[in-house]
């Protein structure tokens, strides 16, 4: 019964497909607990861990764009240090929006709750 209980209220607040309790190098995404490590979500729900950095290119952040989302969110991390290239701001492909990870955790579940196809690349120390 404690078992049953303590998953409940795990998947309440750490819901499957989107990000959970997040806090500084501790992300909940998809239901899991992923200590330390970058994320990208793809707007198709793919996802992987990629080596941190904080100077993040086009090229870092290409495999978001296939398949294209309707929305790009950056997160640049809870400090705001993460500097992303300007092809980045500047990308026609979708709407990007570069935010620091409070801001960019409730924006991408948001957009995935009003059925959004958003993908997210999600540093999250400094």
């Amino acid at each position: 019964m404690a078992v049953a209980l303590a998953l409940v209220v795990w998947l309440s607040f750490n819901p499957p497909g989107r990000f959970g309790w997040c806090f500084y190098a501790w992300t909940s995404y998809n239901a899991f607990p992923r200590p330390v490590f970058d994320l990208q979500v793809r707007s198709d729900g793919a996802l992987r861990t990629v080596e941190k950095t904080h100077e993040l290119s086009l090229e870092r952040i290409r495999w978001l764009l296939d398949p294209a989302p309707e929305v790009l969110i950056v997160s640049i991390g809870w400090d705001g240090v993460v500097r992303p290239g300007p092809e980045i701001a500047a990308w026609k492909g979708c709407e990007v929006r570069i935010l620091k990870n409070r801001d960019a955790i409730q924006h991408f579940n948001d957009l995935k709750r009003a059925g959004r196809k958003v993908a997210i690349h999600y540093h999250s120390t400094c």
